[in-house]
């Protein structure tokens, strides 16, 4: 399969940090898991789909371009709840487990513009301004884990993803 057209290439904000969880729970699906999985989840319906969609191409691509956190972090977080509910018929719930689920929670208590899981987890994410505000959050985070898990504050590498196609002659 070949990528998609790209439609926009914009560097995340250079103060921008992003805290990462790696809850001590089972990994989420990958490799031919992963493959099974979605080829056996259902269709999501076009309300879900256009609504995503509607999200992506008029909150959180418009916020980027504007550097705008807040408006991206919530953005975002809706995407990542919409999602969610499109994993639900494998996963169960929203989230891989009930930590990344409380987790997640606590980073948007714990001040995120926005969060979620990645993929099919168990890493979630939350987003902030500013190193210190990384570093509080990391540590309001690392509380709430007691020792099941990782937590890291970083910025965003961004150089792009790079794609590579096998050439067949």
């Amino acid at each position: 399969m070949r990528p998609l057209p790209l439609l926009l290439r914009r560097p995340l904000p250079p103060e921008w940090r992003c805290v990462l969880a790696i809850p001590d729970v089972p990994p989420g699906l990958s490799g031919s898991a992963e493959d099974e999985a979605f080829r056996n989840l259902p269709p999501a319906p076009a309300e879900l789909v256009g609504r995503v969609a509607q999200l992506i191409l008029m909150v959180v691509l418009p916020a980027l371009v504007e550097e705008d956190l807040t408006t991206f972090g919530s953005g975002l977080t809706e995407v990542q709840r919409l999602v969610g509910e499109m994993f639900r018929p494998v996963q169960g719930e929203r989230f891989a487990h009930a930590l990344v689920a409380d987790v997640v929670d606590e980073l948007l208590a714990g001040g995120a513009a926005g969060a979620g899981q990645s993929s099919w987890g168990p890493a979630v994410y939350g987003l902030v301004q500013g190193d210190e505000a990384a570093r509080s959050l990391a540590r309001r985070v690392e509380d709430r884990l007691d020792g099941r898990g990782v937590v890291l504050a970083t910025s965003f590498n961004n150089r792009g993803a790079r794609c590579w196609t096998a050439d067949s002659s």
